[in-house]
């Protein structure tokens, strides 16, 4: 072979990598189009069989191109003494270059299995849950295991259905108190008078949270057959949440067949029961309690100095406000000096429930300790202090409840102003209409 043969061969092969290596680029300028890089056509080198092995060249392995690819151009050389060099257009070579393949995502054509699946859509994965067939909670009441009639009871109440109601009354009859609790509840809230003597039944029950239960949900219905049962609750029920419960249905009913039996709690070693009792009295306005009411707020001021115990300190605090407040509400002239009294109490809250209480019966001499203490810091006392304005009745206070329900920024602060304000007589002042701003005409020349 001739050395100027054995050149050109190389000369080929180095073109033929020059061109697989450094291909051109052309970026589309409209739409992108998916794109899948094709290996570059490779010149094939051809030798005379007879004197020269045939030499083939390897193009090096290129990386994956995203944009359309180029041919590339083929080298032809026609030399005067070798052999013909030329790129034939039926054998290329091979390229070893990866080709990329873009593939469309597949959606899942999974059904939804009992355990729940996990599928790939795209580049997301799915987790199928599994479909929950309805439960039929009237099938489940009759069950012989307590906590699913519990359960069902408790859906089927939950829907305050009208069709549902003789389900609800035969579930007071259940062996379960979990059960009877959750009918209870559900028939007090429907407000069903058909259920009042079932309900009652159950104030006999023997265990105390039913009979609690039923209490709540007598003081729901608000039927007055039931006041008698209850006052019975009152009188003779061993448990001190049922009495307490008692009380405060019956007081919440003004029931006037309670009275007589509330006057002599107020002397109850529970000071609970003794605070319900006043509350009641209060709310059912009697005034044959007013004597008994004003003899235990003395007694009751007197031991909340002696009491060294934190917790009882608070129970008759709370004793005596409620106490204060009853006697406002009975309008009780007779108490008049001793709420007068009270205006000079060192404790804010006692000193404002008199005032307010004086206000109700028609007497102003708290308007000054309320026009004090409308301004304090703390929000419980200056809402009792809006409240006392508006109870006492005296128009002096309409600028002061004006600003406060101007400028204050607690909304429940706001709204107690405006209360008061009502109550004497205020009215707000009504928006003034829009002005229309003048349209100048221009004056033509």
């Amino acid at each position: 072979m001739s050395k100027k043969l054995v050149g050109f061969i190389i000369f080929t092969v180095f073109v033929s990598k020059l061109f697989a290596v450094a291909p051109q680029t052309t970026t589309s300028q409209t739409t992108t189009q998916p794109v899948t890089t094709q290996p570059a056509a490779t010149p094939s080198v051809t030798t005379p069989p007879a004197t020269t092995p045939s030499v083939t060249a390897q193009p090096a392995a290129t990386p994956s191109v995203t944009t359309p690819p180029t041919a590339t151009p083929s080298v032809t050389t026609q030399p005067a003494t070798t052999p013909k060099v030329s790129t034939p257009q039926t054998t290329p070579l091979q390229s070893t270059s990866p080709q990329v393949i873009k593939t469309q995502p597949t959606q899942s054509t999974a059904t939804p299995q009992k355990s729940g699946t996990v599928t790939k859509t795209g580049s997301t994965m799915v987790v199928s849950q599994p479909v929950a067939k309805p439960v039929d909670y009237y099938q489940m009441l009759k069950s012989t295991e307590s906590s699913k009639r519990r359960t069902a009871v408790d859906n089927i109440g939950r829907l305050r259905d009208s069709k549902d109601v003789p389900v609800l009354i035969g579930a007071l009859n259940d062996s379960d108190s979990g059960v009877k609790l959750a009918a209870c509840e559900a028939l007090g809230l429907m407000r069903e008078q058909s259920a009042t003597d079932k309900i009652i039944a159950l104030l006999n029950d023997k265990e105390p949270q039913v009979r609690q239960s039923a209490c709540i949900a007598l003081g729901y219905i608000g039927d007055p057959k039931a006041q008698l049962p209850l006052v019975e609750r009152v009188k003779n029920d061993p448990d001190s949440s049922v009495r307490t419960q008692a009380i405060l249905i019956l007081g919440n009913m003004r029931s006037q067949s309670a009275v007589d039996i509330f006057i002599p709690l107020l002397k109850d070693k529970n000071l609970d029961v003794q605070l319900l009792s006043a509350q009641a009295l209060g709310k059912i306005g009697d005034a044959k309690s007013a004597p008994m009411i004003k003899e235990t707020l003395n007694i009751s001021l007197g031991a909340i100095k002696n009491e060294t115990d934190s917790y009882r300190q608070v129970q008759y605090k709370r004793l005596i406000l409620e106490l204060i407040k009853a006697s406002g509400e009975l309008k009780d002239k007779s108490s008049e000096p001793d709420l007068e009294a009270l205006l000079k109490n060192d404790d804010k809250s006692i000193k404002i429930a008199g005032a307010s209480a004086l206000g109700k019966i028609g007497n102003k001499s708290g308007l000054q300790v309320a026009k004090d203490l409308v301004n304090d810091k703390d929000e419980t006392i200056k809402t009792q202090s809006i409240e006392a304005l508006g109870n006492i009745g005296d128009v002096s206070a309409i600028p002061v409840l004006e600003k406060i329900y101007n400028t204050d920024l607690n909304n429940n602060i706001k709204e107690a102003a405006k209360v008061s304000l009502y109550k004497l007589g205020w009215q707000p002042p009504k928006a003034k209409p829009a002005v229309k701003p003048a349209v100048k005409k221009e004056i033509k020349k």
